[in-house]
């Protein structure tokens, strides 16, 4: 999917993402407007559902920004038009946290998914945290298609075919052998992306910036290994060989 994508680690509708979201929507091109969708959040009840939807709802208020929130909880809601068409006219649509599983299986597929991407051909951003991010990762099929499906990511949608991304990434490496794991047996010209709290990066797939206050770890061909801080940038060429 081609587009410009901001990918948090956590710490969505915090005061911290004011800067980079609003950096993100001074580019973007659609009718001004955020459409929060906790979607990932929906099999914890529709209380916290409406929890994360009311904090994006008062986060982008303080900034001035008109956002409401798209009651998108099942894959049924994903097939409906109406939903979709509301997707395909706004400047930034943001997916917060929760089980990453359950929302590539809500959105795969769907209608919705498919206004999102016509929404960024003509210059929205595509934002997740946590779950919303992790579903950008390369699909099962793509991994397939390089001859290799690893062990992780496995409910990516594909949105950035090359990549693959970890987030919570500064609390996920304290635990032995996870941080291995998660970023292990990669398809040659393919690149893992951990994504510390209160992190962001923001960019089109290949060009990347660090926003926030921490770091992020890039793994990738030919045992590349860097750490890039917050202002620095990097990029993942699709089909390196390292």
């Amino acid at each position: 999917m081609a587009g410009t994508f901001l990918l948090l680690g956590s710490g969505e509708f915090e005061p911290w993402s004011h800067e980079v979201e609003d950096r993100a929507l001074r580019s973007a091109r659609g009718d001004g407007s955020v459409l929060v969708l906790p979607t990932a959040s929906a099999t914890e009840g529709d209380a916290v559902f409406d929890r994360w939807a009311n904090m994006g709802l008062v986060h982008y208020a303080e900034a001035g920004i008109r956002a409401e929130c798209l009651p998108v909880k099942t894959r049924d809601d994903a097939l409906r038009p109406d939903l979709a068409a509301r997707a395909e006219t706004a400047s930034m649509v943001f997916f917060s946290g929760g089980k990453p599983d359950r929302l590539a299986a809500v959105l795969g597929g769907t209608p919705l998914l498919a206004a999102i991407g016509r929404a960024m051909d003509r210059g929205a951003v595509y934002a997740g945290c946590s779950a919303g991010a992790m579903v950008a990762s390369q699909s099962r099929e793509q991994r397939n298609a390089l001859g290799e499906i690893g062990t992780a990511w496995l409910f990516g949608l594909g949105l950035i075919e090359h990549a693959s991304f970890g987030v919570h990434w500064d609390r996920v490496r304290r635990i032995p052998g996870v941080a291995w794991w998660s970023s292990s047996r990669l398809p040659d010209g393919t690149w893992f992306v951990g994504i510390e709290e209160q992190t962001a990066i923001f960019g089109d797939g290949a060009s990347w910036e660090v926003a926030g206050l921490r770091n992020v770890d890039v793994r990738g061909p030919g045992n590349m290994r860097a750490t890039y801080r917050p202002g620095e940038t990097f990029v993942l060429t699709a089909g390196a060989d390292g």
